[in-house]
């Protein structure tokens, strides 16, 4: 049995998205290692808690790395391919 509120370190995941609609960026996300809910953290902003399950979080040992530029992509070439962004 997992309880929550031990401390654990949040699940790692890099992924692209299309960022101001013409550039493809590399972005880490950061997830509850118990519900698997996006955290929203970064250097700045650091959660104590998952505000979903209520699951403890440190980031203790996380190296921030800032997002990479990996290209430009022209409204013609392939725009369709990445999915639009839920608000």
């Amino acid at each position: 049995m997992i309880l929550r509120n031990v401390a654990r370190k949040p699940v790692t995941r890099t992924e692209t998205y299309l960022k101001y609609g013409f550039v493809t960026t590399e972005h880490q996300y950061y997830y509850c290692p118990r519900c698997g809910n996006a955290l929203n953290a970064g250097p700045q902003y650091q959660p104590r808690y998952c505000p979903e399950c209520g699951q403890k979080v440190t980031f203790e040992g996380v190296k921030w790395k800032a997002d990479v530029t990996l290209e430009y992509v022209r409204p013609e070439e392939g725009r369709s391919k990445y999915a639009p962004i839920k608000n």
